[in-house]
């Protein structure tokens, strides 16, 4: 069975994360939730704690580093979704002073590879919700299907 796979755009602030993770556990019954997270954050001593305890307390969600220069990470995430776990993914990497940046292609392959179920998420301001917009999930993916 194939986890779910949470697509979240734009990212823009680094309080992105915090807020969805906020937002699945307490309006879209989301728990347990692998967040991956820049290693600069992850490794940090202070940051990393504080993501650690934000992210069980806000759902139980858990944080693992991503580095985007290395295929580990995310061979990671699809054993993740290969168990059945939900994963949110901001497909557009790092770089939130670029809010308009093109997807990277990590999202492209964990759907190909797990065919997970796929989740898209918009932020705007300060709202988070279900985008159900045809351009939020690839639709050259016919297993990926967008859910509301």
């Amino acid at each position: 069975m194939a986890g779910l796979l949470v697509l979240v755009r734009p990212h823009t602030s680094l309080l992105d994360g915090p807020r969805v993770a906020w937002w699945l556990g307490r309006h879209q019954g989301i728990r347990g939730a692998v967040f991956p997270v820049d290693p600069d954050y992850a490794r940090h001593p202070l940051w990393s704690w504080a993501l650690r305890r934000y992210g069980r307390l806000a759902g139980g969600h858990r944080m693992i580093p991503l580095d985007s220069q290395s295929p580990f990470g995310l061979r990671h995430l699809a054993a993740c979704l290969h168990r059945g776990q939900a994963v949110v993914l901001f497909p557009q990497g790092t770089g939130i002073d670029q809010p308009d940046r093109a997807d990277r292609g990590g999202y492209r392959w964990l759907v190909r590879r797990c065919r997970p179920q796929v989740f898209a998420v918009r932020i705007s301001g300060w709202s988070i919700g279900a985008d159900l917009s045809p351009e939020a999930v690839d639709p050259s993916f016919e297993d990926g299907a967008c859910r509301g």
